[in-house]
């Protein structure tokens, strides 16, 4: 035979001893089998040993401890030991002929492995404690576990059915494991690092994670990237809703679209002039002459009739909507947003140049902090300069946009002719008196400033002033008449008559203490009747009602002299 199979052979004579060895250390036999052993033909030699002969230590575990008998004969255990011995003997043979047997039915040629010599049998009586010469390697290798098995129990010598050859046990051929089982995509179950170590492979040392530390501005940079990306992403959607929403909007247009019907075979300002229902170069189908005919000797002019308000004022501008402070400055920050982010998405697309940075005193460390300054002083001093271009480049646009005199000028007057065609307002005042400069300045003055036609009547019974002009300006000069001038104040030997005609008697001092002002009438009227402000002084009733008259206000003078401030039914809210 050859030397591989000669290996074989060997490996599976080494694995069925062991496996002898296991069993008969397991075998629990009772001491009364000796004498069935002996009957079944097996030779125990016998021999005598002296009494308080040393024992050999080096014998098989098990046996060591059995002690010999009487005088000439053998003991249970010697008896036992020579069981073992051909038990095993036979068992080697008879493996062994299974495998030549086996070796033979494969057609395996050649020479097979001379049998190692038997040991013979001892002839003389001595009894001896040396092992089979099967059983030596084995005793070498494992020592120790004879030696544990020597110091227990003493194996029994097992019954004829257990001396018996067992079955041969067939022999575990390992099948290869299928690819598919070991392929995680095939099988998702499947772990290498669990069950058979062969197959999951050598195991690696497990080797302790390092610190790995972050770099500043990783985590940052990072974010912004996202950001970024997000940022895209929303302008992209919103330029796809807008563009979508703009080609819906053509596409509605163009459902929507209104075809003009066809024209009529006969409008209907020709139908009255016609005999028949369409248009005939024939004199018999018009109606021109005739009782039933439209076209008579007289020329009819319609009454022009005056459209109403809403229609007339349909050219002028809407009336703006009037916001608080609030919201003027909530509408102002809106606005701002919307052009700084469309500013930023035309950066971002590359439409505009990125701005540069905006350096302050108070930011530009933390702005140049990643570059490398060379001169500190340098970059200071054209920090400062930035700062002082932009204060005089915003004071250069705030002159700019500051208006001329001239043009101040022309703004209040458009914005009073705005107001007036609006609508135009009357007040009318009762004064008790109004014979103090200083009265009749302010009164005149402040007149002329808002624009105020009117007239300011003095005479002996009272006083009268009428105004005229637009609503805002109204309301400013009643809080003029009403509050903020004091009526009652006068300076001593500054009472100066405004004429000799108006004057009893000369250095006579008037009191001022009962004198009062109040609006006895307020209304909207549809032109002026005065074209300045003007102060007049009569000095009788009839004259001050006659110059009244010219003017078309002779019902006021009647209407300050009943007027009674203590009647609550007389009496206006000024400010209502």
């Amino acid at each position: 035979m050859s030397q591989q199979n000669t290996d074989e052979i060997n490996a599976l004579i080494a694995k069925k001893r062991a496996e002898v060895l296991s069993r008969i250390a397991g075998l629990n036999l009772p001491s009364g089998t000796a004498a069935s052993g002996a009957s079944k033909g097996h030779s125990v030699p016998t021999s005598v040993a002296a009494p308080g002969a040393p024992r050999n230590v080096s014998s098989v575990p098990g046996v060591a401890g059995a002690a010999t008998g009487a005088a000439g004969q053998p003991s249970p255990q010697h008896a036992q030991k020579q069981l073992i011995g051909s038990s095993i003997q036979d068992t080697i043979a008879a493996t062994r002929a299974r495998i030549e047997a086996r070796l033979k039915a494969q057609g395996i040629a050649g020479q097979s492995e001379p049998k190692p010599a038997s040991t013979p049998a001892p002839t003389s009586k001595k009894h001896t404690n040396e092992l089979h010469p099967m059983l030596q390697d084995d005793y070498k290798s494992s020592g120790n576990s004879f030696k544990r098995a020597r110091l227990g129990a003493a194996p029994r010598i097992s019954s004829v059915k257990a001396n018996q050859p067992k079955e041969p046990e067939q022999l575990k051929v390992e099948h290869e494991v299928p690819s598919s089982f070991t392929d995680t995509s095939k099988n998702p179950y499947f772990d290498p690092t669990l069950g058979n170590r062969r197959m999951a492979g050598p195991q690696t040392r497990r080797h302790g994670k390092q610190f790995n530390f972050v770099q500043p501005g990783k985590i940052v940079a990072l974010a912004e990237k996202r950001r970024a990306e997000a940022r895209l992403e929303q302008l992209k959607e919103e330029i796809a809703e807008r563009s979508r929403k703009a080609k819906l909007e053509e596409e509605v247009l163009d459902a929507t679209a209104l075809q003009l019907p066809e024209p009529p075979e006969v409008e209907w300002w020709d139908a009255p002039f016609l005999v028949e229902s369409q248009y005939k170069l024939d004199e018999q189908n018009l109606k021109i002459q005739g009782p039933d005919s439209l076209v008579t000797l007289y020329v009819q002019h319609p009454v022009p009739i005056e459209p109403p308000a809403p229609i007339r004022n349909m050219g002028e501008a809407p009336s703006q909507l009037i916001l608080t402070r609030q919201e003027r400055k909530k509408i102002r920050r809106q606005r701002r947003l919307e052009e700084q982010r469309e500013r930023r998405e035309k950066t971002m697309l590359g439409l505009l140049p990125p701005e540069e940075p905006k350096l302050r005193m108070s930011n530009f460390m933390r702005i140049m902090a990643n570059q490398s300054v060379p001169d500190p002083t340098r970059l200071e001093a054209e920090v400062r300069r930035q700062v002082n271009a932009r204060l005089a480049k915003h004071e250069a646009d705030n002159q700019a946009r500051k208006l001329t005199k001239e043009q101040r000028h022309e703004k209040d007057m458009a914005k009073l002719e705005a107001s007036e065609q609006r609508g135009l307002v009357s007040a009318v005042f009762r004064i008790t008196k109004l014979s103090h400069p200083q009265h009749r300045y302010k009164v005149a003055i402040n007149a002329n400033q808002m624009h105020l036609t009117g007239t300011a009547l003095s005479s002996p019974q009272l006083s009268l002033v009428i105004v005229e002009g637009a609503a805002q300006n109204i309301k400013a000069y009643k809080k003029l008449m009403l509050r903020r001038i004091d009526w009652t104040a006068s300076l001593p030997g500054m009472d100066v008559r405004a004429s000799e005609k108006d004057q009893t008697q000369p250095g006579e001092e008037i009191d001022y203490s009962d004198n009062a002002c109040h609006l006895i009438w307020q209304g909207d009227i549809t032109e002026r009747r005065f074209s300045q402000f003007k102060q007049r002084t009569c000095p009788t009733e009839s004259q001050a009602k006659r110059w009244l008259a010219g003017a078309g206000c002779e019902p006021f003078w009647q209407l300050a002299k009943q007027f009674d401030p203590n009647d609550s039914i007389t009496a206006l809210d000024p400010f209502a």
